[in-house]
């Protein structure tokens, strides 16, 4: 598929996508290598423009841009993982799809509110947390942990 043929015209948000992972499934090599964003506005109807394309050198060079670009513009995002192909759609609002494609199998799942979210590193664990973790890992939360009792216990 040429992929520059594709801006300008508009498609419902799924038929783009379904669109886009057909023809990465049919030509699964051609894609090994590409880093790509299509870019869109969305139109009365549901329906959505592809307004602009962009190939990019490296993911680290993708990847930069879309934390700049989160909930600013929305966009379908073409990217080669390790040993498959990454399609993504990333909306506004952080939610999306993402199909994982292999040249074999193809698993998609969709999520909301999920995409690039940052989290900071704030260092080691505490003991306390470390101590809290377990606890969930063992099963008790701390709405089922009993308090003790230190009441001093009268003698009958």
């Amino acid at each position: 598929m040429k992929c520059e043929n594709l801006i300008g015209k508009t498609f419902f948000e799924n038929e783009f996508y379904e669109l886009l992972l057909f023809d990465i499934e049919e030509n699964f090599e051609q894609y090994a290598s590409k880093y790509i964003h299509f870019y869109f506005r969305r139109l009365a109807g549901k329906k959505i423009m592809i307004t602009e394309l962009a190939y990019f050198d490296s993911p680290k060079e993708m990847d930069n841009l879309n934390r700049k670009i989160i909930e600013k513009r929305e966009w379908f995002e073409i990217e080669k993982k390790h040993n498959h192909i990454s399609l993504t759609l990333c909306r506004l609002d952080r939610s999306g799809t993402l199909s994982i494609i292999e040249k074999d199998s193809t698993h998609t799942q969709d999520w909301q509110h999920g995409w690039g979210s940052e989290r900071h590193y704030s260092g080691p664990m505490t003991p306390n947390e470390i101590r809290q973790a377990v606890l969930e890992l063992s099963g008790f939360f701390d709405h089922q942990q009993g308090q003790v009792n230190l009441r001093s216990k009268k003698a009958i």
